[in-house]
């Protein structure tokens, strides 16, 4: 099992863009790391595990859900650790 960080950004944003974004990414097993608090930022984090070791296509679908809420979204995803035994 390999568990991904993702992060999201939009330039600018207001706090209805991420609750678009998780509405979107909630069925897709995203789970929301960070919260809105009082010190609101312009990216929120994600964690994503996969079966599957497949870096790309955990990238495609961060970003192409993200493009879903607002054009132009930065998407970082990082691999928070993977099992030893998944083939790369």
């Amino acid at each position: 099992m390999t568990t991904y960080r993702i992060r999201v950004g939009f330039h600018t944003p207001s706090a209805l863009p991420f609750l678009q974004l998780d509405e979107l990414l909630e069925p897709r097993r995203f789970c929301r790391l960070s919260s809105y608090g009082e010190k609101f930022r312009c990216y929120i984090e994600y964690e994503y595990q996969s079966e599957v070791h497949d870096y790309c296509s955990v990238c495609q679908l961060a970003r192409d859900q993200a493009c879903r809420v607002k054009r132009n979204p930065l998407v970082l995803v990082e691999i928070k650790n993977a099992d030893p035994r998944a083939q790369t």
